[in-house]
């Protein structure tokens, strides 16, 4: 008579623990892959943002000196835009600092200086 050997109690809690043990690393990391992903795409939508704001003030030339704030929408998301006109030693050159943050707040925080023609 041959006799059927199978796994013991013990022994299947502890590959459900190991197997729960890594289900639960697996989730944590893609967690974090999903949360940086996310942060990643708002970087790039403000970096689009604020190079969009720069080529508009290079375009239609730099106004008065100073600042400005805007909220535009963008990637189906409303932006905070903060321009900031100041002289340069060039007089028919200004400098223009822009940042760009998320409307409803957050951790995105984009900043783009460039130069832009003043306007006649």
């Amino acid at each position: 008579m041959s006799r059927v050997r199978g796994f013991t109690l013990l022994e299947v809690m502890v590959a459900v623990a190991v197997l729960a043990l890594v289900a639960a690393m697996v989730h944590a990391t893609l967690q974090r892959h999903l949360h940086n992903a996310r942060l990643l795409e708002d970087r790039a939508l403000a970096a689009w943002v604020a190079d969009t704001a720069l080529a508009e003030l290079q375009l239609q030339g730099a106004g008065a000196m100073g600042s400005n704030e805007d909220i535009v929408e963008q990637g189906g998301r409303r932006w905070r835009v903060l321009r900031e006109v100041q002289a340069t030693p060039e007089p028919q050159l200004r400098r223009v600092h822009i940042r760009v943050s998320a409307a409803a707040g957050g951790e995105v925080g984009i900043s783009l200086t460039g130069f832009v023609g003043a306007q006649q």
